[in-house]
């Protein structure tokens, strides 16, 4: 079987393959980061499989635009570092304007701007763009060159099936996840509603409690009420399975997404204090 292609098709087919494979790279980048600075592997990536899109995007970029100039290394290199910082302050932006939240934070980093990009990490892509440019692209492109088309196409569109799927789940769940913590933030808020006002039932002495005991009462049967309620919700939250809110929470740990173990705490806590009022 022979698949003829026209010089579009030509670069679209180039252009698929050059993103599958350095997706895959980053994936795997990331995954020994991980490993090196936590001593475990984790699923780094934004969507389920193994690959990250921001890599196969970002040298596809890179290539595009410096390959031109790729034997002048002083260009080649500030060229790479706009462009790849270019790339990470608008992802970041974006994906924490669609879901609410900084999937990475370089705040702690020196001149950093708004944790979205930081100088350090702007001058490694830098130097990993310089690499992958002039050394190991020529290797891709000829690895690329040399699989049969007949093996290559009918792999990249059961890949780019697979990836989209992979994108639309994952969002999907996302927007799930960002519901799921509007519910326990609400959960949250009501705790410390109840809990200011058994503060200032404590705060207003044990006369009061004596001369109004009718009324505190009462007024404990209503926050037991409103503290069973709360636990309902709860429960809800908690006996739902979600593998992508787990699998997001460990390949994010800085994501500041509320957890039903966070609520829990915060129950037994507000729990003993209605118990010690009766």
């Amino acid at each position: 079987m022979v698949i003829d292609m026209n010089d579009t098709a030509l670069i679209i087919y180039r252009t698929a393959s050059f993103f599958v494979i350095y997706a895959f790279f980053g994936w795997c980048l990331e995954v020994v980061y991980q490993a090196v600075e936590h001593g475990k592997f984790i699923n780094r990536g934004f969507l389920n499989g193994p690959y990250c899109p921001i890599y196969g995007f970002g040298v596809i970029i890179v290539y595009t635009a410096l390959e031109p100039i790729k034997d002048n290394i002083l260009v080649l290199y500030f060229g790479a570092v706009i462009l790849t910082t270019s790339l990470e302050l608008v992802t970041g932006f974006l994906l924490e304007k669609i879901f609410a939240q900084k999937w990475w934070d370089y705040t702690n980093e020196h001149f950093n701007l708004k944790g979205y990009i930081c100088l350090k990490f702007s001058l490694l892509w830098g130097v990993a763009c310089l690499v992958t440019v002039r050394l190991i692209h020529p290797l891709v492109n000829s690895f690329v060159e040399k699989i049969p088309k007949f093996v290559a196409v009918p792999f990249l569109v059961l890949f780019f099936i697979g990836f989209l799927s992979d994108m639309t789940i994952t969002v999907l769940a996302i927007i799930h996840i960002r519901n799921r913590v509007v519910i326990l933030e609400n959960i949250s808020a009501e705790m410390r509603k109840i809990s200011d006002k058994t503060g200032e039932k404590l705060f207003n002495g044990v006369e009061y409690v004596k001369d109004k005991k009718s009324i505190v009462d009462e007024r404990n049967a209503v926050r037991r009420e409103k503290f069973n309620e709360i636990m309902k919700k709860y429960e809800k939250i908690r006996d739902e399975k979600n593998k992508t809110f787990l699998r997001i929470t460990k390949a994010f740990p800085k994501l500041k997404l509320y957890q039903p173990k966070d609520i829990k705490e915060q129950l037994i806590e507000l729990k003993k204090n209605i118990m010690d009022q009766d």
